[in-house]
């Protein structure tokens, strides 16, 4: 004879609310950690040349309007410049009149306009991204 057992679990909407959305709920802490992993790895994959661009990562985590969200951006004002690349542009003095210093090849050279080639593409963020949300089972879509 077979024994039949009836449990029944009820989860109010507060509880559950707590359990995917409060601070120490499952999904924040989830994604808590992969946001954590993220940062980690965009910060070791950054390129360095003085080492601003690679100490001003920063994550959060939180919730909004009942959905968990987690991102790492990094707001150096060069950051886009370098992650996205440049096409070919020029570059002028800030003031009327005023000239560019630089050097090249040991010579100091001045002038009044620069046509910069543009610079390849270093996108370490969203490698990062990638590496991480794939070893995490997340299937990316590109919008």
């Amino acid at each position: 004879m077979a024994v039949r057992v009836n449990t029944r679990v009820d989860l109010f909407a507060g509880e559950m609310r707590q359990l995917l959305t409060g601070s120490t709920g499952q999904v924040v802490s989830f994604i808590r950690s992969v946001t954590r992993k993220v940062r980690t790895r965009a910060v070791l994959k950054c390129p360095v040349d003085t080492g601003r661009l690679r100490a001003a990562h920063r994550e959060e985590v939180g919730v909004r309007a009942g959905q968990v969200y987690g991102f790492v951006e990094n707001d150096v004002e060069y950051a886009a410049a370098v992650h996205d690349g440049t096409g070919a542009h020029l570059i002028r003095p800030r003031r009327a009149g005023g000239m560019l210093r630089f050097e090249t090849g040991g010579q100091v050279v001045f002038t009044s306009l620069v046509r910069h080639p543009g610079t390849r593409a270093q996108p370490w963020l969203r490698e990062a991204m990638e590496e991480v949300a794939g070893s995490e089972g997340f299937r990316l879509v590109r919008s």
